[in-house]
């Protein structure tokens, strides 16, 4: 009998962009009531524009261990809407209660594609762009030393360089 399968664990899948797309694939696949691969390559052979699936790479896709083409991804994901009875263009975060929703209208299909375009591109969703540090004015704490103007009476002289004792002297310098 066929193994089910299961969201890979994090010792399988790290957390990044992969783990990130194949969450949201899972979301689907539980839909539907985790079909076989083979019913989900059945099922993107025979739909309304087909993009005949193998098996094999469903089960790798689920797994997190291959990346597919959008055109792929996209028959996947309808045959899991189709056996799910779900819709792809449906509103991925519908009517939630999360205060955080601010109304999302992002469909299941746009949400998968991002996470796939991500996966791809490396974006990691944690990492922002560090943020471009202001440029340095010229004056107050921290300026850049600019060397004195001659009118400045608070002015600091060049110190002249150190002389050398005399011969069996003592400098009349003191040590600080």
């Amino acid at each position: 009998m066929p193994q089910m399968l299961r969201m890979p664990s994090k010792a399988d899948l790290p957390d990044g962009t992969r783990r990130d797309f194949v969450a949201e694939l899972f979301v689907h696949f539980k839909e539907a009531g985790r079909p076989t691969p083979a019913r989900i390559a059945a099922k993107t052979s025979s739909m309304q524009d087909p993009l005949p699936v193998s098996r094999e790479t469903i089960r790798r896709l689920l797994k997190g261990q291959t990346i597919s083409t959008w055109e792929r991804v996209d028959a996947v994901l309808r045959a899991l809407c189709e056996i799910g009875g779900q819709d792809p263009d449906r509103r991925r975060w519908s009517e939630s209660s999360d205060w955080n929703d601010d109304g999302d209208p992002t469909t299941c299909r746009e949400r998968l594609r991002q996470l796939l375009n991500d996966d791809i591109d490396g974006v990691e969703p944690e990492n922002t762009p560090a943020p471009v540090p202001p440029t340095r004015s010229n004056s107050g704490w921290g300026a850049p030393r600019t060397q004195p103007t001659q009118d400045d009476p608070w002015a600091t002289t060049p110190t002249p360089a150190p002389t050398t004792p005399a011969k069996g002297g003592y400098s009349d310098e003191p040590p600080f």
